[in-house]
C-alpha cells in the first residue's frame, strides 16, 4: 500500500481526535434549531445501541480483517480511499473506546431526531457507501 494512504489515514484519525477533544463541555450552534455541535457520550455502537465489549471486539476484528484483505488483494486493488476512510474512522472510535470508555459524538443535524455523530462516523460511512458503489459498476461490468 502507498505511504500516501496510511498518512491519510493518520491525518484522519487526528482531525476527529481533535475534533472531540476540542468539542468537550462545548455547545456550539451553526443554525438555529438545525445543526449544531452537542457535545454527547455515546457508550454503545451506532445509534448508542449494543454492547460495549461487543462493538469494540467487532470493529477491531473488522480493521483487523480489511487489513488482512488489503495485504492479500492489495495487487487487485486501484482505489484504497474507501478502506482507509473505514479504517481510519473506525480507529478514531475505536481509540475512544479504549482510552475514554465511550465514543465523542457531537455532530447534531436536527432532522428526524437523528442521533448525534462525529468524523469517524462520516468516514465510515462514506467509505461504505464508495464500496457498495464500486461494486455495483463492477458487477453492471460483468459478463455471466
Amino acid at each position: 500500500m502507498k505511504i500516501k494512504y496510511f498518512i491519510a489515514g493518520i491525518i484522519i484519525i487526528i482531525i476527529d481526535q481533535l475534533s472531540k477533544l476540542y468539542i468537550i463541555d462545548r455547545h456550539i450552534t451553526i443554525i438555529p434549531n438545525f445543526f449544531e455541535f452537542n457535545y454527547t457520550e455515546n457508550p454503545g455502537g451506532a445509534f448508542g445501541i449494543g454492547n460495549f465489549n461487543l462493538v469494540l471486539i467487532t470493529s477491531i476484528l473488522i480493521v483487523v480483517g480489511i487489513i488482512i484483505f488489503l495485504i492479500k488483494h492489495h495487487k487487485n486493488i486501484t482505489n484504497y480511499i474507501p478502506f482507509i476512510l473505514i479504517i481510519s474512522g473506525s480507529m478514531g472510535n475505536i481509540f475512544d473506546r479504549i482510552f475514554r470508555g465511550y465514543v465523542i459524538d457531537f455532530i447534531d443535524v436536527n432532522i428526524f431526531n437523528f442521533p448525534n455523530f462525529n468524523i469517524a462516523d462520516i468516514c465510515i460511512v462514506i467509505g461504505v457507501v464508495i464500496l457498495v458503489l464500486f461494486e455495483i459498476k463492477n458487477s453492471n461490468n460483468k459478463t455471466i
